[in-house]
């Protein structure tokens, strides 16, 4: 049995020490991957049955993800995006302005690029009025090496 006197001493000291790691050492992470693409342009090249202004709107919200997708691949295969320089996209909407398809206009040889695009391009949320069949076309353009 401890004294009432020592059990607040002995909490401070469990509370100072450092947790120990899991299965006896420290983990350690891979660094995420730095930006090799440098400024990708998204550009909204037409709108139907959509409005225009919304589109305008929505696009610095998904431009990150976008990014983080071109930098993921040139992480992996610097080579798979050498000769790409822009990529059409339609993104297909709801009513209500949600994305619910993605149409890329050529096949993306890089491997696991169309399908971070298509999930990136997904979260694409657009206010205004939409009709049915209502659509966005935008152009994804990279710099020159």
């Amino acid at each position: 049995m401890t004294r009432p006197a020592a059990l607040p001493a002995l909490l401070a000291l469990l509370l100072a020490t450092p947790p120990i790691a899991a299965h006896g050492h420290a983990r350690r992470h891979r660094a995420p991957p730095t930006s090799f693409t440098g400024p990708v342009n998204l550009r909204l090249l037409r709108t139907e049955r959509a409005a225009a202004d919304g589109a305008l709107l929505a696009l610095p919200t998904v431009l990150p993800a976008v990014c983080r997708c071109f930098d993921l691949v040139r992480f992996a295969d610097p080579a798979a995006l050498a000769d790409l320089r822009r990529i059409d996209v339609v993104v297909r909407l709801a009513l209500d302005g949600r994305a619910t398809a993605v149409e890329f206009d050529q096949p993306l040889v890089a491997r696991g690029l169309s399908a971070c695009l298509g999930d990136a391009l997904l979260t694409w949320r657009q206010t205004g009025v939409t009709l049915p069949r209502a659509s966005v076309s935008l152009s994804l353009e990279l710099p020159s090496p």
